[in-house]
């Protein structure tokens, strides 16, 4: 991956991140927890 995607992948699960904390903050963790987790497990493995 690129670092164009890589930024574009992180600033838009850094927007959804942000929206959902408007709504739920436990819900906002889970999702950057796991969004987290799933773009270093797919670093990791390219």
């Amino acid at each position: 991956m690129d670092d164009r995607t890589d930024a574009v992948i992180h600033a838009l699960v850094a927007t959804l991140v942000l929206f959902t904390a408007m709504l739920d903050p436990r819900v906002s963790v889970g999702i950057a927890v796991v969004a987290l987790v799933g773009l270093a497990l797919y670093k990791f493995r390219s």
